[in-house]
């Protein structure tokens, strides 16, 4: 059971060695010397995320991991499947959320201890910071920024832009992030010429707006060209680019996966299987094509 911080050690009677799949039939790999020499390259099995790749919370706990180059086992845990709530996962989390990260004899199932774990933990001189050093102007900025959005009610923005409209039409984000790139014109990022939290937090932000269709509304229609060229250089990034890719694809690796898992757990008939495949390749070449005259 989770300890009230959220983390908890391995080291239990209840350890779900099953769903871990645990390496101990493989054989041992041989660890590449030049990697272990740096902080950032610890062993694959020291570090496990279990994550939905489109929960908000496990993209962005994905790209903090990507952002600081580190070495990590994803574990895809399907929402729409109710994988959280199977008793192999709860008994990681009761919570029955992603994402829950493990590392070494700690479960940590809570997304702001998750990001301060990780950058607490992994350090060194081969190590990206994303947190300025504490006590710095840049330091209080990134933690004003970080309490900004990570306030947003973005479960709101995603599954209830329909039934609940006022969440979406007049939206203080894009024009205090506007503001704020707009003074700090001269500088790179949001809290000077370093890439920091901040800038992880609002380009995440920023992509699920533009996945919602609401980004035509808010900063490509040229209202504010300084949110957009900074949303064009977060995109460029390689961390973006392997943790989100691109968002005219966003939906359909969302559906395509989960659509053949479910084939695999239950495998339909020979011509139900057909038209199952018929109808997936359908759907996703209209979602293309939607999606390209949508976007493009």
């Amino acid at each position: 059971m989770a300890t009230p911080n959220n983390l908890t050690p391995t080291n239990c009677s209840w350890w779900p060695i099953s769903a871990l799949e645990s390496d101990a039939a493989k054989p041992a790999e041989a660890p590449d010397a030049r990697e272990a020499a740096s902080p950032a390259h610890w062993p694959r099995e020291s570090l496990v995320l279990y994550h939905w790749t489109q929960s908000f919370s496990s993209q962005k706990v994905r790209l903090v991991i990507a952002e600081k180059g580190l070495v990590c086992e994803e574990r895809d845990v399907s929402l729409p499947q109710s994988e959280h709530k199977e008793p192999w996962f709860m008994r990681l989390n009761l919570g029955e959320e992603v994402p829950v990260i493990i590392h070494r004899d700690n479960i940590i199932s809570d997304y702001d201890q998750i990001i301060d774990y990780v950058e607490r933990t992994f350090t060194g001189e081969h190590v990206v910071a994303l947190m300025p050093e504490v006590g710095s102007p840049q330091h209080a900025r990134v933690l004003q920024y970080r309490e900004l959005l990570d306030a947003l009610p973005m479960d709101a923005y995603t599954h209830g832009c329909i039934l609940h409209p006022e969440l979406t039409t007049d939206s203080m984000i894009p024009k205090y992030a506007t503001a704020e790139i707009r003074r700090q014109k001269c500088e790179l990022w949001l809290c000077g010429c370093a890439f920091t939290l901040a800038d992880v937090l609002l380009g995440a932000t920023l992509h699920r707006l533009k996945f919602l269709g609401l980004s035509k509304k808010y900063w490509e229609d040229g209202s504010r060209p300084n949110l957009q060229s900074f949303f064009e250089r977060v995109q460029r990034r390689f961390a973006f680019r392997k943790v989100l890719g691109d968002i005219h694809t966003t939906l359909l690796s969302a559906v395509i996966p989960n659509a053949f898992r479910l084939v695999k757990r239950k495998p339909p008939s020979f011509f139900g299987a057909s038209f199952l495949m018929g109808s997936l390749g359908g759907m996703g070449y209209f979602a293309y094509w939607y999606l390209k005259k949508k976007y493009i």
